[in-house]
């Protein structure tokens, strides 16, 4: 049996990332699969956090692997991967080690553990965008593009699916679906709303195109699960929903052989 964890967003937070790093190496558990706002962030407290987080993974033998979310630098992502050494003989975006234990994952890369088969698609729109400077703490390339989506879907099905954001609705936990279309007391301008609603889109045809059984996210802060059918498919799909840094349902361990985990943990 191989056991793997998931992360939900860290947003930087080095005592918080330290601890699930000690938490899951405890469970005997040697990957853990990040799903964005990690901190990958400019300047030197970005380059401080990822250090600190890579002597805590050298100390606890822990591997973890990042599907970046919207609030990364994605100036720096982007030009990484424009670079050809970044790249394989067919022009694919190759996965990037930052550290020698902490590796970024391209928009639409698969790979597998244990004979589960991967796909991740990072990034979402920042609904907050108006509060933020473009280029110091917003990027434009943190946009999932038709051309994210497509190459996603040209590999086919996985078995998990990796992001940051959330198909929309009907493929949402009841508690995402909250977020997003009921009252959150949150006043964003019409913009930013329709920036937001066009990245859903774009996961929801990335969704429906790999027909994942799992399929686990980040980034709206709450932590939920769902049971959906996608047309065409003959399983159920689970949706993951999880929970910020500093809050219970942050972490949650996945069992690659039933893809399942039996209880939420912190």
């Amino acid at each position: 049996m191989t056991v793997v964890a998931l992360a939900g967003d860290s947003h930087g937070n080095y005592p918080w990332a330290r601890d699930r790093i000690r938490e899951v190496a405890e469970r005997g558990v040697d990957t853990m699969l990040h799903l964005g706002d990690f901190g990958i962030w400019p300047g030197n407290n970005g380059r401080a956090y990822l250090i600190r987080v890579e002597n805590a993974c050298a100390e606890h033998g822990m591997r973890i692997l990042v599907t970046p979310g919207n609030h990364e630098d994605w100036g720096r992502l982007t030009a990484l991967w424009e670079n050809p050494k970044q790249r394989d003989a067919t022009g694919a975006m190759l996965p990037i080690d930052l550290t020698p234990h902490i590796t970024v994952l391209p928009r639409g890369h698969r790979f597998e553990i244990d004979g589960r088969s991967f796909v991740s698609l990072g990034g979402a729109p920042s609904v907050d965008m108006d509060n933020r400077t473009e280029r110091v703490d917003w990027w434009p390339e943190e946009r999932i593009t038709a051309e994210d989506v497509e190459r996603t879907v040209a590999g086919g099905y996985a078995d998990v699916m990796l992001s940051h954001d959330s198909p929309d609705r009907p493929y949402q936990t009841a508690a995402v679906e909250h977020v997003v279309h009921g009252d959150s007391g949150w006043s964003w301008s019409d913009q930013a709303l329709a920036h937001a609603a066009a990245g859903r889109e774009r996961m929801t045809e990335a969704f429906l195109g790999v027909k994942p059984r799992l399929f686990a996210h980040g980034h709206y802060h709450v932590r939920d699960e769902a049971s959906v059918q996608i047309p065409g498919a003959d399983h159920e799909t689970r949706i993951w929903s999880l929970h910020a840094d500093g809050r219970a349902g942050n972490l949650r361990f996945l069992d690659l052989e039933t893809l399942d985990d039996p209880e939420w943990t912190s």
